[in-house]
């Protein structure tokens, strides 16, 4: 019985083979979200916000440790609701553009903020948005573009193959995923109230 479904290779190599089979989806994801991040910074440089409500995140004054909490929790939220989303369209290859588009505007709205954060705050913004929420923002945002190729590909695996082991599977795949953005959110979290952030982004 076993015989009879396919057999998926190991993590690394069913990652790269997802890639490969989608390989025009994954260039126009990389394209999209590269131009919507270079634009973000074009926008936020050349108007720049008016106050730093204008930023998607919390301003830290008071309570520090509840709202960086409070924050956490939001981000994962949204991280949820996105890859809700990315399985929703995944489900049929008509919606990748809205995937797409999803995507390459969180990586505008990720540019933007972060430009708005070293605006306002000046040195320490910059410090805490390269070193601390870029690297953590930009692993969310790949592992987000990887889920969706991977969704789509297990889409495709089903039409070929059939069975009931892939809706199984996308259920793995999608705790997987969760997981992984929940350490980085984690991640960013701890190191942001080490180093006494001014702001915490949320997007």
């Amino acid at each position: 019985m076993k015989n009879k479904f396919r057999q998926f290779s190991p993590a690394k190599d069913f990652l790269l083979e997802s890639i490969k089979l989608n390989k025009v989806k994954s260039l126009a994801l990389f394209v999209f979200c590269s131009i919507l991040f270079i634009t973000g910074i074009i926008v936020a440089c050349k108007n720049g916000p008016v106050n730093p409500d204008n930023i998607f995140g919390y301003a830290l004054k008071q309570g520090t440790l509840v709202i960086i909490t409070s924050s956490f929790f939001t981000r994962l939220l949204s991280m949820l609701l996105i890859m809700l989303l990315l399985l929703l369209f995944s489900l049929n290859k008509f919606l990748f553009p809205l995937g797409l588009l999803l995507l390459s505007y969180r990586s505008y709205l990720l540019s933007l903020n972060l430009c708005f954060m070293i605006i306002i705050y000046g040195f320490s913004g910059a410090i805490l948005s390269l070193f601390i929420v870029l690297p953590c923002h930009l692993f969310c945002l790949l592992a987000l573009m990887l889920f969706y190729i991977i969704l789509i590909r297990t889409r495709r695996d089903f039409c070929d193959f059939g069975g009931f082991r892939f809706p199984r599977q996308k259920f793995y795949i999608t705790i997987g995923f969760f997981i992984t953005l929940v350490v980085i959110s984690l991640l960013e979290s701890i190191l942001l109230a080490i180093f006494s952030a001014n702001v915490i982004l949320i997007i």
